[in-house]
C-alpha cells in the first residue's frame, strides 16, 4: 500500500551546491556523485563550489559542508567509499575525459593512472566489493575502440563493446555489469572474478535497455528495463530462473534506483519532474508532491537512510535526506538561490513535441534553447544563469524533439542515424509555432544550444535561415563527415550507430551537414570551443567559423585553451555567461 509522507525542513542557508559531475556523461556509465561514509555519520558529494569539481562532506546531523578531498589541476567526476574507509575517486585534466582511478586514505595514491593519461577509466558507484579488498573499473587499455572490466588490475571482462561495472552481491562472490552496444541496447552480466565464468542475466533480441542497479537481499538482481513495454520500468530478477518481479512499472519512465538491505529507492519521471518512490519489506511508500529533478541516490547500507540531490523548479538545490523506515525528509544543505516563481514553465506541447515555455511579459523576443544528446531530456529545471534573459524581457522555449529521452523507446530511436532529419522538421514545426505566437516577437527570435544542441542550432540557422535574428552553437558538429572521422576511439563504435557510417551515409551525412548550408546562414552566430574537446573536436567550430568569415558574416568565436567539451573552470564559466548574455542582448533587446 503506497504512503505519501510529509517532508521536515531543516533550513541551512548556503551558497549553491552544484553537486554532481562536470561535464555531462552518459546515463549509463553507472557514475555516482555522492556517497555514504562507512559508518554511514557523512555524506560525500561532488561539487564545483571551489576552483575545481571536488569531493565534500556534509554531516548527516547537519552543518556546513567541508572540503575533502581535491586533485590539483583536475576535476573530479566519480566517486564510492570502501568500506575500509577508503575513498576511492576517479579525475581528469583539461577536460579530455581521460579518466584516472585514485584511492584516498591519508593520502592520494594510484589506483589505475596511465602514463600521460593515455588510457580511460571508468569508476561506477558499486566499485567496491562488500568487504573492501576488490575494485572494479572499466578501461580502454587493451583496445582504445572498447572499455573492459578490470577488478584490481586484472581484466575478468573483455571484448568489443563499451563495459560498465554494476555492483557486487552482498557475498562479495558475483559483481554485475553491463555491456552497452548503444544508448538503447544493453545486457546485463553476472560475472565471478576468480573464475572468469560470464552469465548473461538480461538475453535478449532487437534493441531492449538494461541497467543493473543493485542486489536483493534474496540474491536477486535490480534491473532498470524496457523489457516488453515502452517506457523503462524496474525488475528483479531471479539469476538462476530468469523470473522478474515487477518492482514498479509506471506510465513513464524510472528514471535512477538504488538498493540497501532490503530497501529499494526509485524515481520516476513524470514529464520531466521527479517522483520519489521506495519500499522497505514489502510496502511501498511515495513522496509525489515533490516539486523539480533528482540528479543523484546514495543509500546507506542497512537501507535505513537514502540521500538523494534535489533541485527544485523554482528554488536553490538541495541535498536531502530521507528515513526509509519512517518516511521523514530532512535537507542538509541547501544553496542560497531565492525562491522565484518566473522559473516555472508551462508544459505544453507543439504538436507531438513536449516543450517547457518560460514567458515573459508582453510581446517578447525569445530564445529556442536546445538539449544536448540528443539522447537528453531538458527538464524544468531552468538554468540559473538564463534568468537574466528573463529578467531583461526575453521569453525561453524549451523542446524535447525527437530523440529525447523521457518520453518512450520510441521516441529516443527516432534520432538514430536522422540526425538533420527528423529533428529538422522538428525545428520547423517549432519555428513556425513561434513565428505565430502572438507574445513572441517573430522579428526577434534566436536559437541557442550546445554540443548536439550546437549540431542543431547550426541546422536550424543554415537549412530554416529565414527564421533566427541571432544564433549561439556551443561545442557544434558542423560536419559529420570530419565529426565521425576525428572521433576519440571509444566514441567511434557509438557514433556509427547514433550518427551513421562515413561509407555506407556518406552522401546523407554530406547532405544534412549544417557547413554544406553553411551559404544561408542570415543571421549573427556565436560560436564556442574547447581546444581539449574530445567528443567534438575543435575543428568542427573552426570549420563553420572559417567559412562564416570567408563568406562575411557576422560570426564571433570564443575558444578555451584548457577545457574540454564545456567550460568547469570558474573563470571560464564566467566568461562564457557574459560573452552569451552580451551577445544575445546586443541582438534581440
Amino acid at each position: 500500500m503506497a504512503r505519501t509522507l510529509p517532508i521536515t525542513v531543516v533550513e541551512l542557508g548556503y551558497r549553491p551546491l552544484v553537486v554532481g559531475v562536470p561535464v555531462s556523461t552518459r546515463r549509463y556509465s553507472g557514475w555516482s556523485a555522492m556517497a555514504f561514509s562507512p559508518d554511514d555519520t557523512q555524506l560525500a558529494f561532488i561539487s564545483g563550489m571551489g576552483s575545481s569539481f571536488a569531493v565534500w562532506t556534509v554531516s548527516v546531523a547537519g552543518g556546513e559542508p567541508k572540503p575533502f578531498v581535491e586533485l590539483p589541476g583536475a576535476n573530479i567526476s566519480a566517486l564510492s567509499w570502501s568500506p575500509s574507509g577508503d575513498l576511492y575517486f576517479a579525475a581528469h585534466r583539461g577536460g579530455t575525459e581521460r579518466w584516472q582511478v585514485y584511492r584516498y586514505s591519508d593520502a592520494i595514491e594510484d589506483v589505475s593512472v596511465s602514463e600521460g593519461d593515455a588510457v580511460q577509466h571508468l569508476l561506477s558507484r558499486g566499485a567496491v566489493s562488500p568487504d573492501g579488498t576488490h575494485v572494479a573499473y572499466s578501461t580502454n587499455a587493451r583496445n582504445p575502440e572498447d572499455e573492459d572490466i578490470a577488478v584490481d588490475g586484472e581484466l575478468v571482462v573483455s571484448g568489443e563493446a563499451w563495459h560498465v561495472a554494476g555492483h557486487w552481491s552482498p557475498d562479495g562472490k558475483l559483481l554485475q555489469v553491463m555491456r552497452v552496444e548503444e544508448n538503447t541496447d544493453q545486457y546485463v552480466l553476472l560475472v565471478d572474478p576468480r573464475t572468469r565464468s560470464v552469465q548473461e542475466l538480461t538475453p535478449h533480441d532487437g534493441e531492449e535497455q538494461n541497467v543493473p542497479v543493485g542486489w536483493m537481499p534474496d540474491g536477486r538482481c535490480l534491473v532498470i528495463t524496457n523489457a516488453g513495454r515502452e517506457y523503462l520500468w524496474l525488475a528483479a530478477i531471479d539469476p538462476e530462473t530468469g523470473e522478474r518481479e515487477v518492482v514498479d512499472a509506471p506510465d513513464c519512465d524510472v528514471d535512477l534506483a538504488i538498493a540497501g538491505a532490503d530497501t529499494i529507492v526509485w524515481t520516476i519521471n513524470d514529464d520531466g519532474w521527479n517522483r520519489l518512490r521506495w519500499r522497505r519489506g514489502g510496502d511501498v511508500s511515495a513522496s509525489d508532491d515533490l516539486d523539480g529533478v533528482i540528479g543523484d541516490l546514495a543509500i546507506t547500507r542497512d537501507g535505513a537512510v537514502a540521500a538523494y540531490s534535489y533541485m527544485p523548479t523554482t528554488g536553490a538545490e538541495e541535498l536531502r535526506l530521507l528515513d526509509t523506515r519512517t518516511g521523514a525528509t530532512t535537507v542538509v544543505l541547501r544553496g542560497d538561490a531565492p525562491v522565484d516563481e518566473r522559473l516555472r514553465p508551462e508544459s505544453i506541447r507543439i504538436g507531438e513535441i513536449p516543450a517547457y515555455i518560460y514567458r515573459a511579459p508582453g510581446v517578447a523576443p525569445a530564445v529556442l534553447a536546445i538539449h544536448g544528446g540528443p539522447e537528453g531530456q531538458s527538464r524544468p529545471r531552468l538554468q540559473r544563469q538564463l534568468l537574466r534573459w528573463l529578467e531583461v524581457g526575453i521569453t525561453i522555449l524549451v523542446p524535447n524533439i525527437h530523440g529525447s529521452t523521457g518520453y518512450g523507446k520510441s521516441w529516443q530511436t527516432a534520432i538514430h542515424r536522422e540526425w538533420g532529419g527528423v529533428d529538422l522538421e522538428d525545428f520547423r514545426a517549432i519555428a513556425e509555432w513561434m513565428v505565430s505566437d502572438d507574445r513572441i516577437d517573430s522579428e526577434r527570435i534566436a536559437v541557442y544550444g550546445g554540443s548536439y544542441g550546437g549540431f542543431a542550432t547550426l541546422t536550424c540557422i543554415t537549412r530554416l535561415p529565414s527564421y533566427w535574428k541571432c544564433a549561439v552553437a556551443a561545442y557544434p558538429p558542423c560536419n559529420l563527415i570530419t565529426m565521425l572521422e576525428d572521433a576519440e576511439p571509444n566514441w567511434r563504435r557509438w557514433n556509427r550507430k547514433w550518427i551513421g557510417d562515413v561509407d555506407s551515409d556518406r552522401e546523407k551525412l554530406i547532405e544534412r551537414s549544417p557547413l554544406t548550408h553553411a551559404d544561408n546562414v542570415q543571421c549573427a552566430v556565436l560560436v564556442i570551443a574547447g581546444a581539449n574537446d574530445p567528443r567534438v573536436r575543435k575543428h568542427e567550430a573552426d570549420q563553420f567559423v572559417e567559412r562564416m568569415r570567408a563568406l562575411g558574416r557576422e560570426v564571433e568565436y570564443l575558444v578555451f585553451e584548457d577545457e574540454g567539451h564545456g567550460a568547469t573552470r570558474p573563470e571560464n564559466v564566467k566568461k562564457t555567461i557574459e560573452t552569451v548574455d552580451a551577445f544575445l542582448l546586443k541582438h534581440l533587446t
